[in-house]
């Protein structure tokens, strides 16, 4: 799942004509204005954005959210980036030497390729797990490294983990209120199922030595225990996982990037 590596400035120039203008958001406009970070995106076979920081052995790599999938509880909306970008404000507090942060395909971008079923029903199906490689290809070409720290937030914790059980680059997983088990996530609140989709869950098993930390919110709704517990209980016996519920914490958002530095330094990187 190789792409050949665009030029920068056909990338950059790429990313800038792609933006929407609803991509408008206090941390993108922040973030593209910081000149530490640094534009990258791959056109097929979806488009999608990222930007990266540093160069190291070893990059943290954040994946974004579902961002705003649905406009109503049965409308898609026609655009899924995020109002809040929390892995991006997860990102911006990480102090190792590289990190990276990835939109989801059609956050950020448009294109031909689009469509509402990217970040509905299909939001974790085959076709964006290559887009995301793709870009986490980007994403390691960019900062040279040759292994990364997979971070997911929400449904960026199942991209993670997709990634994870397919990819031998990855030395940790850490997920952020993740949506491990869509199938339980689904039922749980009595929603579509994500026909077309990919569920991390039913190839946990593959990722039984691979270190991994999962953070949950007290007080999420959304994700709780029940989900993640579906995707762990499918681990082998023994496997490196830890399982963190932090107090007052809900869904994402500003209180999760404020706790981050210490929460990221209690992770489990490595055994």
């Amino acid at each position: 799942m190789k792409m050949r590596p665009l030029p920068r400035a056909l990338s950059c120039l790429l990313l800038l004509v792609l933006l929407p203008a609803c991509a408008s958001n206090r941390g993108i406009r922040e973030l593209r204005a910081d000149p530490a970070w640094t534009p990258f995106s791959v056109a097929a076979p979806l488009p999608a954005a990222g930007w990266a920081r540093g160069r190291a052995e070893v990059v943290h790599i954040y994946i974004e959210g579902d961002g705003v999938a649905y406009s109503t509880r049965t409308t898609p909306s026609p655009d899924p980036t995020p109002i809040t970008p929390t892995a991006l404000l997860l990102a911006r507090r990480d102090t190792a030497p590289a990190a990276a942060y990835l939109g989801r395909p059609c956050q950020y971008v448009t294109g031909d390729a689009c469509s509402r079923e990217c970040w509905t029903t299909g939001r974790f199906s085959a076709t964006v797990l290559l887009g995301m490689n793709a870009l986490m290809d980007a994403a390691m070409r960019q900062t040279g490294a040759r292994r990364a720290v997979l971070i997911g937030f929400s449904g960026g914790g199942a991209v993670a983990a997709l990634l994870a059980e397919e990819r031998t680059d990855v030395a940790a997983l850490v997920t952020v209120c993740g949506n491990l088990d869509p199938a339980v996530w689904t039922a749980m609140h009595g929603v579509t199922p994500l026909h077309g989709s990919l569920n991390p869950a039913d190839r946990a098993e593959r990722l039984s030595s691979l270190p991994q930390t999962h953070f949950l919110g007290e007080k999420d709704a959304n994700i709780t225990r029940r989900v993640t517990d579906s995707f762990v209980s499918r681990l082998k016996p023994g496997a490196p996982v830890a399982v963190r519920v932090e107090p007052g914490l809900g869904h994402g958002g500003e209180a999760w990037a404020e706790a981050w530095p210490a929460l990221l330094a209690g992770a489990r990187l490595a055994d």
